[in-house]
This record gives C-alpha cells, sequence and structure tokens, in this order.
C-alpha cells in the first residue's frame, strides 16, 4: 500500500519570530523589540525611552542676584550701625506691641544713646514710649529729641507724664485742629528731615508708620523695617 503524501505545514508568524530571535541570541545579537509591551504588561513598554518631566523654574541667576542684593542691604544696615561716630537715628514704630518688643526697642535705644548717636523719636505709646524710656537709661538728655505731633495738652496723661523726663520736646500746636492721623505724617515727615536713619516697628497693616519708610526711602535715608507679625 502507497504511502500518503503529506505537505509539512507551514510554520507561524509566531514560531518564525522565535526562531530568528533564538538565532539572533545565539549570535550575540540584541533581541527585537517587542510589540504592545510583549509579555502581558499592557501598554507599558520596558523598551520605550521614557523621559523625565521638565519643570520650568525660570532662570536661577535672578533669584541669585535678588538675595545677593538682600544680603547687601542688610550688611550696609548694619555696618552704618556699627559705624564710628554719631549718627542720627529716628526711631518710629506701632503702639500696640508686646512687652517682649517693648524690652528690645528699649534696650536698642538704650545702646545708641549709650554710643553716642542721637535718637528722635514721637510721643505716642507703644514703640515711641519704650524708645523715650531707653534713651533715657543711658542718662545722655542731650541725645534724645521727641517730636509730637499736636500740643501738650493733646497727649495722653501717660505720655504726659513721660515727657516730664524729656529736656529736648518739640511740640507742633499748628497741627491741633487736624486729625491725629494727618498730624502724625506731618510729625513723622518732620523728624525724617531731621535724622539720616530711620528704624521703625510695625504690622503690614500699619499704615501710618509704612507711609513713613517709604518717605525715608524715597529722600534716600538708610531705612530698617522689623515687621512684628
Amino acid at each position: 500500500m502507497a504511502e500518503a503524501d503529506f505537505d509539512a505545514p507551514e510554520p507561524r508568524n509566531n514560531d518564525r519570530l522565535d526562531n530568528i530571535n533564538e538565532i539572533e541570541m545565539a549570535r550575540g545579537l540584541p533581541d527585537q523589540k517587542p510589540k504592545n509591551g510583549g509579555g502581558g504588561l499592557g501598554g507599558y513598554d520596558p523598551y520605550e525611552d521614557l523621559r523625565g518631566s521638565e519643570i520650568d523654574v525660570g532662570d536661577p541667576q535672578i533669584k541669585l542676584k535678588e538675595k545677593e542684593r538682600s544680603v547687601t542691604s542688610i550688611l550696609a544696615e548694619l555696618a552704618a550701625i556699627q559705624q564710628q561716630g554719631p549718627q542720627k537715628y529716628c526711631i518710629l514704630g506701632t503702639r500696640h506691641c508686646s512687652y517682649l518688643h517693648q524690652q528690645i526697642i528699649e534696650l536698642l535705644a538704650y545702646a545708641l544713646v549709650l554710643s553716642g548717636n542721637h535718637v528722635y523719636t514721637s510721643g505716642a505709646g507703644g514703640t515711641n514710649a519704650a524708645t523715650i524710656k531707653g534713651a533715657l537709661r543711658a542718662e545722655r538728655p542731650d541725645l534724645l529729641t521727641v517730636v509730637i505731633p499736636q500740643s501738650m495738652s493733646r497727649q495722653t496723661k501717660e505720655s504726659q507724664e513721660l515727657l516730664k523726663e524729656v529736656e529736648d520736646v518739640i511740640a507742633m500746636p499748628q497741627n491741633d485742629d487736624l486729625s491725629l492721623d494727618v498730624a502724625s505724617k506731618i510729625c513723622n515727615s518732620y523728624l525724617l528731615s531731621l535724622t539720616d536713619q530711620l528704624i521703625s516697628f510695625a504690622f503690614h497693616e500699619s499704615n501710618t508708620v509704612i507711609e513713613a519708610t517709604k518717605e525715608a526711602k524715597k529722600l534716600n535715608k538708610l531705612v530698617t523695617v522689623l515687621f512684628l507679625d
């Protein structure tokens, strides 16, 4: 009985791919890149060149320059405070400051007068009162000047009692018909005209004090602002 002739089945495409991969691996050639994440990895392709996302952070030199300007200004302020020779300091600030802040302000005024500097301030409570007390502790009445925005009778009893200890008090009775806010701005402008530098203690909502700092900068005064909030 004659043997039946059977044609050998054609190899499937996958079988051909496997054979090619085996031959290439034997030759030391790189394997072909599988498609569709071959190997049951879903849509992720392990052969894909994944690049990290880029975030635009701007020019780093800009921030560096701002920092350098800030440090330079701070060093200038410190150098000016330590500079030899008498300086005229105007100290202004908010009425609403804690006991700790008042102690710090007193110590600052005391140190400035003790070093031979002339301190100028106004007559309100809080920052200005602490400045007066600190300057008086240095026992140099000739280095303390207080300018009040209106006449002495318009000041509070506490301020009047404290101002009795000050030898050089300049009153502005011509401002009695003005509101205290307007009179204070006039007083601050006059104080700035007498001094070389301004040190202010304020909250970000202390409009009158902040306006004084802006005016001092326009006059090219050296300004140090210490915010309490």
